[in-house]
């Protein structure tokens, strides 16, 4: 059996760490035609600086350099390709910066396979980074088309609109730009004919529009038309979405669209006591104009409010303000729904609806009794013992959920204390948080009743609901 010495095996482990290619690129690839319809494939790398080796030269800058070859296949022949050294902008501080290359084919439609090897120059290492994907070239068509959808960077120092890498939006990102062409608008609409361009971030799953995210251009028809937009992100939330471009008529109907899926991580929540008059925009809420009707909207929300949130709305309540009452009304629904704090209220708004149908009773609304206030935060019940007609003990309820919130296997028990009422009050629970009342078996059924037996009857219907 072979054994190895601790300075064989960390020799062994350097070697093999070593036989990894360190330096990374980001590598994407998308379609443009030239004015005269040719099918353009544009190739963009981005380094990854922190992974490059950097070097000083004689005026005390730092640089990277690597070198790249870019191969376009087709059935195992090469097509095309660029061999490049590429060098990154030069650094008088310490930071390892990531920096680009772009290359550009002329390619005929067809089925490809894009090859990229990269190596860092400045390393002693002699290990290769390999990346490869396919690539699809489609035909140009004689009617109105969108080329891909490029996103980008700010302009750089000489106004030059950078790409931007991937499809993913770290923390800290606060813009998205794109830049995209529309082509074969002439024949469409005509020389110089107008149009729209509309662009809207959408959520992945639903497509509905995200918040406020939309905007338009007005263009005019050429062989090639560039359209560029940006849209600040630095509230979007976490998640995964589509940016939609479509060109419409003068009708404002859609003549074509193209999407490019993004990622956006974000950890965020709006604090409703920090916001800045008019930070949100435009939003849901501006339809609410009655100071009224959003006092009651802020008050059927506080079964769900935490300790915060309820003192915002006791306040609100008070002072009718309206701008407060709106920020406050968007931000409670977009802290629980960043996609689509609309859908949620609308959601919340129809149980509510009900809760005042089924729990409400004297001058008291549905959301604002015991019943109420817990089916709208914990949902309905998944099994209720209602014994509202007994007569030998305090008439009572028993609501038992599988489920709630966090815990499983919770129970909440009512009693009606006044039986020319419809009232319910919440007499004991098990779910922390909520009353516990050590008393309550002997407040419903006191032990002399019947020898004891509705005792044992309600204390079996709090342990085994059905």
């Amino acid at each position: 059996m072979r054994t190895f010495t601790l300075s064989t095996l960390l020799f062994l482990v350097a070697t093999a760490l070593q036989a990894q290619p360190k330096l990374e690129a980001v590598v994407e690839a998308k379609r443009f035609q030239s004015p005269k319809g040719d099918p353009i494939v544009v190739v963009n790398i981005s380094f990854i600086g922190a992974t490059a080796e950097w070097t000083m030269d004689e005026r005390s800058f730092r640089h990277a350099q690597v070198e790249v070859l870019t191969l376009v296949e087709q059935d195992g022949t090469i097509v095309d390709y660029r061999k490049t050294m590429v060098s990154s902008p030069e650094r008088s501080d310490t930071l390892d910066g990531d920096f680009m290359h772009q290359e550009r084919f002329t390619l005929k439609p067809g089925s490809y396979a894009l090859s990229v090897e990269l190596h860092d120059a400045n390393s002693a290492d002699t290990s290769h980074t390999y990346i490869s994907k396919p690539l699809v070239v489609t035909a140009s068509v004689n009617e109105v088309a969108l080329s891909d959808i490029q996103f980008t960077r700010k302009a750089d120092s000489n106004g030059d609109v950078l790409p931007f890498p991937g499809s993913f939006f770290p923390d800290g990102s606060d813009r998205l730009g794109f830049y995209a062409e529309a082509y074969g608008t002439v024949k469409h609409f005509g020389p110089e004919g107008p149009f729209l361009a509309t662009a809207q971030i959408e959520g992945y799953e639903d497509h509905k529009v995200v918040a406020n995210m939309r905007q338009l251009q007005r263009l005019k028809a050429d062989t090639v038309v560039p359209i560029g937009m940006a849209f600040g992100i630095g509230k979007l939330p976490s998640g995964n979405y589509v940016l939609a471009l479509e060109l419409r008529d003068r009708n404002d109907s859609v003549v074509v669209r193209r999407e490019q899926f993004f990622q956006r991580m974000n950890p965020m929540a709006y604090n409703p006591l920090e916001l800045a008059p008019g930070e949100l925009g435009p939003n849901f809420t501006d339809a609410y104009t009655n100071a009224d009707t959003l006092a009651e909207y802020l008050s059927s929300m506080r079964p769900i409010a935490n300790d915060m949130e309820a003192k915002i709305i006791d306040d609100r309540w008070k002072d009718r303000k309206i701008d407060l009452m709106r920020d406050f009304f968007y931000t409670f629904w977009y802290n629980r729904s960043p996609q689509d704090p609309e859908g949620a209220w609308k959601s919340y708004q129809q149980a509510v609806v009900y809760a005042n149908k089924q729990f409400g009773c004297r001058n008291m609304r549905g959301y604002q009794s015991d019943q109420g206030r817990i089916f709208l935060k914990y949902g309905a019940p998944n099994a209720v013992v209602d014994r509202s007609n007994e007569t030998a003990v305090t008439p009572y309820m028993v609501w038992h959920y599988y489920r709630a919130g966090k815990y499983n296997d919770r129970r909440f028990v009512f009693t009606q204390e006044e039986r020319s009422t419809t009232c319910w009050t919440l007499l004991t629970s098990d779910m922390p948080g909520e009353l516990n009342n050590s008393r309550w078996l002997d407040m419903i059924a006191p032990g002399n009743v019947d020898g004891g037996v509705k005792r044992d009857e309600v204390l079996n219907n709090y342990k085994y609901p059905k």
